[in-house]
């Protein structure tokens, strides 16, 4: 089942001239062809703070690593906190396929991020506490697929930032809960059968979850977690190189997921393996042209191997769901 905003009614324009169907997509093509770019992107950052967020329970940590305090020896005697806390600064660069076939709006291209972010780590009380800023720079085509009309293809790229803060805690069970939130910008490039554009987008996600570890053998666990999500990405107002003037749209994604994933720690790498349901309540706010959509409930497949040694350290996955494909990989020494 897809969930989208109502459709809109092209009767009249259809029995009025099939040529003025043709030129409403062509003018209206380019507002909902930004904010699908733009929520492409928001969906890679969004994913790569929540992984970040909890990375100091989980171990492997950034790619970059530089610790400005040292945890120490619980044996030291009790009363001085400082002594049990870290503060750490990182940066983690990471590339993204996107394939989304959901018609009518198809995508296919990349999201390249750097995630730098400064924690604060409390090994008595098992807190994180950080911030982190994201770099992202977006590159994808997108086509509208109507059937009886062709195929409308754009190319946009754009260069956003985020803003993230978060909270994570261990509970006396030893489960973890996490809250992130995040605000950013996106400015974006579009071109289509030669008409360009500049438009910009604002974005905006918030997220809590809740995790699990348990063991199954010495080198093996299972990681069980749950989380509620909010992303927002609205494109402003702007005009074609045509003179065109495309109204402002937006779209709100509501996720609900729930899931485990299976770990094998080795020597130098582990391989991993995870399935999560996904549940979405989608909608679009645009004045025209075609509306994304999106599944209302998914199964998310995901499998991949992530790697470390003293100096080395990166992580490749793929993930599916009905309609999507992405590739995510990362590398690099640590410091």
């Amino acid at each position: 089942m897809l969930t989208s905003t109502p459709k809109k009614n092209w009767t009249i324009f259809i029995a009025s001239a099939p040529f003025a169907l043709a030129q409403s997509l062509a003018f209206a093509t380019d507002d909902n062809n930004a904010v699908v770019a733009a929520k492409s992107a928001t969906a890679a950052t969004t994913q790569l703070v929540n992984s970040f967020s909890t990375a100091s329970f989980f171990g492997g940590g950034p790619l970059l690593s530089y610790r400005l305090g040292e945890i120490t020896s619980r044996g030291q005697a009790a009363g001085d906190n400082s002594d049990f806390e870290s503060t750490s600064f990182s940066v983690t660069p990471t590339v993204a396929t996107i394939n989304n076939r959901i018609e009518p709006i198809l995508l296919d291209g990349r999201v390249s991020l750097v995630i730098m972010g400064v924690e604060k780590f409390d090994e008595i009380d098992l807190t994180a506490e950080g911030i982190t800023l994201t770099l992202d720079r977006t590159s994808v085509t997108s086509t509208q697929r109507v059937t009886g009309v062709a195929d409308v293809a754009s190319n946009v790229t754009g260069s956003g930032y985020t803003i993230a803060p978060y909270y994570v805690m261990q509970l006396e069970s030893g489960r973890l809960v996490d809250f992130n939130v995040g605000l950013g910008r996106n400015n974006l490039r579009t071109t289509s059968s030669g008409v360009g554009a500049a438009p910009t987008s604002d974005r905006a996600f918030l997220s809590v979850g809740t995790s699990a570890v348990t063991p199954l053998t010495k080198n093996s666990y299972v990681q069980y977690k749950a989380a509620l999500g909010y992303t927002y990405d609205g494109v402003d107002e702007y005009t074609q190189s045509d003179g065109t003037v495309v109204n402002k749209s937006a779209t709100r994604l509501t996720q609900a997921t729930a899931g485990a994933n299976y770990t094998l720690r080795l020597d130098s790498f582990s391989p991993f393996a995870g399935v999560t349901l996904v549940r979405n309540s989608f909608s679009t706010s645009s004045s025209a042209g075609i509306q994304p959509r999106e599944y209302a409930s998914t199964l998310l497949l995901k499998m991949g191997v992530s790697f470390a040694n003293e100096s080395v350290y990166g992580n490749l996955s793929v993930q599916g769901e009905r309609g999507k494909t992405s590739v995510q990989a990362y590398a690099g020494l640590r410091f």
